[in-house]
């Protein structure tokens, strides 16, 4: 059942100029012998700093909806420079948000790497709760058959990352290939460096260890996510339905429209 890491990223990860972490979530297998279809659904890192050439790629797969994850601060202070355009339906939250925004999870004040990763691990398990809103109106949109669709949040690792886990096991993807989609960040995006470069002043007076801890796609994180969203009542089927609105009826019609 295991896919290499390296084959994934030839078939799946998509440059786009000045975008990261762009990836299709098509082909992997899914409930009843079927395949996630390609071309439909995509997840990301921020597209903010999408350049002419970026946007004028992503325009040639049809998207026709954003789901920006990001923070009511982090848009402010890197918007979506097309989010005005007349062929797309961009949908954001307003919130605020301390855990998954990856500099205020820094400035938390883990102090070795061991607590950094007991800290994410506990957050990730309040994600598909915390966040079940903006989940729900992503799943709203799959629903409404909003495609092809693309949900971002800042580093398309931990917000973004829990989505895709959310939609790929909807879909009935094996967990160990969901768990192996979330870690791909780790061989297409250099998290670290991203938050590195953004304040470098800052980031290197933390003890060793615990910026890796953040910036990582480590599986203990994603399983933790997916475990919670599974221990409630009626496991992952009620959580779907409890907290994002999608019924055993609408579940099967997700997966005969996005499986193939």
């Amino acid at each position: 059942m295991a896919i290499e890491a390296q084959s994934l990223s030839q078939t799946r990860v998509i440059a786009l100029d000045g975008g990261r972490n762009f990836r299709d979530l098509g082909g992997y297998p899914g409930a009843d012998g079927r395949h996630v279809r390609w071309g439909l659904l995509y997840r990301s890192g921020a597209l903010s700093d999408l350049t002419d050439a970026g946007w004028a790629a992503l325009c040639t797969r049809n998207i026709c909806t954003i789901c920006d994850f990001r923070t009511e601060r982090e848009r402010l202070d890197a918007p979506f420079a097309w989010a005005r355009h007349d062929s797309l339906a961009y949908w954001t939250h307003d919130y605020q948000l301390s855990f998954a925004e990856l500099g205020a999870t820094l400035r938390s004040g883990f102090p070795t790497a061991e607590a950094a990763r007991s800290g994410m691990i506990a957050g990730y398990r309040t994600l598909p709760y915390q966040l079940a809103p903006a989940y729900r109106k992503l799943f709203d949109c799959l629903q409404a058959n909003a495609v092809p669709l693309v949900f971002n949040c800042a580093a398309g690792k931990d917000r973004a990352g829990t989505a895709a886990a959310l939609i790929l096991s909807a879909l009935g993807v094996p967990r160990q290939i969901v768990v192996q989609d979330y870690m791909l960040t780790n061989d297409v995006y250099n998290v670290e460096a991203t938050l590195l470069n953004k304040a470098p002043e800052r980031y290197a007076h933390y003890p060793a260890g615990v910026g890796a801890a953040i910036a990582r796609a480590d599986p203990g994180y994603i399983e933790a996510a997916l475990d919670a969203a599974e221990m409630g009542e009626g496991g992952f089927a009620g959580f779907l339905e409890a907290e994002l609105g999608v019924t055993p009826e609408g579940l099967r019609a997700l997966q005969n429209r996005f499986l193939e």
